[in-house]
């Protein structure tokens, strides 16, 4: 992400909005599944689970772009 800057984000952002098939401009644990399998990553439905709860930073049952951004890029620098 770093090396890409703003493009990288964009990328992303333009990623998310494929991945959310009612463009509702959040994931549901169907559609981030649904991502995890159609990008063929390999995960199993235990690690796609375990992902889902580490992105859901507020324990709404849903993904949101910020809170997919924020777990992508990681802590700020100070």
């Amino acid at each position: 992400m770093a090396s890409r800057g703003a493009r990288g984000i964009i990328g992303l952002s333009k990623q998310f909005r494929i991945m959310d098939d009612n463009h509702s401009l959040s994931l549901d644990k169907y559609e981030f599944t649904k991502a995890m399998q159609d990008y063929m990553l390999g995960f199993s439905e235990a690690e796609i689970a375990s992902l889902f709860r580490t992105f859901d930073l507020n324990r709404n049952g849903l993904v949101e772009y910020d809170e997919f951004l924020r777990t992508i890029r990681g802590p700020m620098a100070a």
